[in-house]
Parts: C-alpha cells; sequence; structure tokens
C-alpha cells in the first residue's frame, strides 16, 4: 500500500462526494484507500462514503473532535504515507506519483502540504510561520480584514513579505513551519516518530502542534507547490460559527501552554480578553445582538 487518505467528515454537504470523486479520478495510478471517519454528521452526507471504490466509513456516535476523528483514521494506516484531507477539497492535480516520489527521496521530510486554490483559482494561504503573540493578536482583532484596504497593505508590506501566510507568493518549493491540514501528507515513518495528534485540539491548532512535534525530531516540513487542491474554505466548522470561534481560542491556550512560558500565557488571555472584548462593544454599538451574544459567550466559556 502506498497512500492512506484519512477524511474526517461533519455535516459537509455535497462537497465529500465530489472530493471522494476527484480522488478516484487522480489517483487511479497508484494503490490507495480512503478511510472517511464521520463525527456524527445530521445531514447524511457520510453515505457518500458508502459503496466507493477502496473506500472505509467508520461512524463516531458523536463529534469526537477533528484530531481524535485523524487518529482513529489512521490507527490501522498501511501505507508509506498519510494524506489528511478536508472533505471540502478536490483534487485538482494529476501528478501525485511524482509528488510522492519527491518527497520519499526528501530523507529530511516528514510532512508536505500543497498548493490550496479557492473556488474562484486565487491561491489560498497555506505555509505558516509557527503562532506568536502577534499573530494571536491579529486573529483576535481582525486586522486581517483591515489589510484588503490597498494603502494599508502597501505600506505594511516591507514588514510582512517575508513572513509565511498570505504575504508569501507560494511561488516555490521550500520548507517552512507548518502547513494547513487540509491537506497534509505525511510519511508514516514520521508519523510513529512524531505521535498522534493531540486530542485536546477539539478543532484547529492540531496540525501546527504536530508540525512543531515533528521539527523537534529534526524533521522538515516542506510546502510543494507542484500539487494542486481545490479548497472550499471552512465548509464544516463555519456550519456552527460560534462553537468555531470558540475552539480557535481554546486551541491556542493549549498550543501556548505546551510551547511557551508562563508569561507569554498571561499576555496570551490578556491579548484574546481585549480582542474579544472590543468586538463585544463593536457589535454591542451596531446593534448586532447576535455576534454580540457570540462573543459574550466565548468570553464566558473561556472564564477570561
Amino acid at each position: 500500500m502506498l497512500l492512506n487518505v484519512v477524511i474526517v467528515n461533519y455535516n459537509s454537504g455535497g462537497c465529500l462526494e465530489k472530493c471522494l470523486a476527484s480522488i478516484e479520478d487522480k489517483f487511479a495510478g497508484i494503490e490507495y484507500e480512503i478511510v472517511v471517519v464521520d463525527n456524527a454528521s445530521a445531514d447524511g452526507s457520510e453515505k457518500a462514503a458508502q459503496n466507493r471504490t477502496a473506500t472505509t466509513l467508520a461512524v463516531n456516535g458523536n463529534n469526537s473532535g477533528f484530531a481524535a476523528a485523524c487518529n482513529a483514521g489512521a490507527k490501522n494506516a498501511k501505507g508509506k504515507f498519510l494524506l489528511f484531507l478536508n472533505p471540502d477539497t478536490v483534487i485538482l492535480s494529476k501528478n501525485i506519483e511524482e509528488l510522492l516520489n519527491r518527497f520519499d527521496k526528501n530523507e529530511k521530510a516528514g510532512a508536505l502540504g500543497c498548493q490550496n486554490r479557492l473556488p474562484d483559482g486565487s491561491i489560498q494561504t497555506t505555509a505558516y510561520g509557527f503562532p506568536t503573540l502577534f499573530l494571536v493578536a491579529s486573529f483576535a482583532f481582525r486586522t486581517k480584514e483591515l489589510l484588503r484596504f490597498g494603502p494599508l497593505r502597501a505600506a505594511l508590506w516591507p514588514f510582512l513579505r517575508d513572513r509565511y501566510g498570505q504575504f508569501d507568493k507560494h511561488e516555490r518549493e521550500k520548507a517552512v513551519d507548518w502547513v494547513t491540514g487540509a491537506s497534509l501528507f505525511v510519511k508514516k515513518s514520521a508519523w510513529e516518530k512524531t505521535g498522534e495528534f493531540d486530542e485536546r485540539f477539539f478543532l484547529f491548532c492540531e496540525e501546527i502542534d504536530w508540525c512543531r512535534r515533528l521539527k523537534e525530531n529534526g524533521m522538515d516540513v516542506i510546502f510543494d507547490p507542484s500539487f494542486e487542491i481545490e479548497h472550499y474554505v471552512g465548509y464544516s466548522s463555519q456550519q456552527v460559527k460560534p462553537r468555531a470561534l470558540l475552539e480557535k481560542f481554546r486551541s491556542y491556550l493549549i498550543y501556548f501552554s505546551k510551547h511557551h512560558g508562563h508569561a507569554d500565557q498571561i499576555w496570551l488571555r490578556m491579548i484574546i480578553k481585549a480582542g474579544i472584548g472590543f468586538w463585544m462593544a463593536v457589535y454591542r454599538i451596531k446593534g448586532d445582538a447576535e455576534s454580540y451574544q457570540s462573543y459574550k459567550n466565548v468570553k464566558e466559556e473561556l472564564k477570561l
């Protein structure tokens, strides 16, 4: 077996059907198996995996979270490589064998991410640097939205152009800190050495933590733009936006507790509290009671 594909499904609508069809089309030349782990979907989307070639469906009685479902899907994998793939993706490239051969020959590489494209064909941010207090503050205050303003983006370009993320052009293969788990290739040997995803991460940051542990074991994370997928970003997580917001903040707190000192953890809670407070004030002024309540619930749940 060359490749085991693990897909975690949660109310993915018609996306899973398209994803599986694209795998059958583009991976036809290699030996592979697919495991779809369904996290108690209520929309019937898991049925897309039934009676599919080389596809096994595992159904959880409850939503165990993304990391736990990935671990369950990878538990009995026999392939040389693993691919953790979101159900809201479509494989675009046919050069899977070439990609895996190149990945295999890079002895230091343990994980690999590919080029993600949005449905309109534009490049989605795929490769990043590890989270810092500055980056968490940018998320908490949603400063990325301000960077859509051309003059401000141009003014900040000298500072941001060498950082990973949306300011990197994603044009060449290179070693990075981490790549998004929407399409994460992993050598089975690296998975066994590094260990599973930390299941304390219900949603978000599990791949960041895993890539960090991989690098601590002396292996590299590679971004390779020669292989492309289309990604309908966050289809499943957007189904319950307040929950997604809560889990993003909670995951940052868990990540910093593992990889940062006590002082950074204190600053992190202050930043998150300030960001939540800021948006609560904005939505109160705008009269958006639903959004205000969402942020208030997150604050209460995190005991900030």
